[in-house]
């Protein structure tokens, strides 16, 4: 699959993740969008990173992954563009009713 479209940069900007595609489309998710989340005693706990470690964004060479290493944090770019942007439970509480 040569000419897959991918992940080719990432970087936080103005409390958003932008990442740049193989097909120089960009695509935007606030910062406060996204389940940041980490196993304390054993329990999934959400937190909210600072800007200062989230400052390190990663593409991983598959451009596939968009990574956080200052909080071990990662999404996955498919997962990311189909608005899976946490757990359900937290992409649910995202939701805004339209009327």
């Amino acid at each position: 699959m040569q000419n897959a479209v991918k992940a080719v940069s990432a970087r936080v900007k103005d409390g958003q993740l932008e990442v740049v595609f193989s097909t120089g489309m960009r695509s935007l998710w606030p910062i406060s969008s996204l389940q940041f989340a980490k196993r304390i005693n054993g329990v999934l706990t959400n937190f909210y990173p600072s800007e200062e470690e989230l400052v390190e964004v990663e593409v991983w060479p598959s451009g596939e992954v968009i990574e956080f290493p200052r909080v071990d944090q990662a999404f996955q770019v498919s997962a990311l563009m189909r608005g899976e942007v946490g757990n359900a439970e937290w992409t649910r509480s995202l939701t805004v009713s339209v009327a």
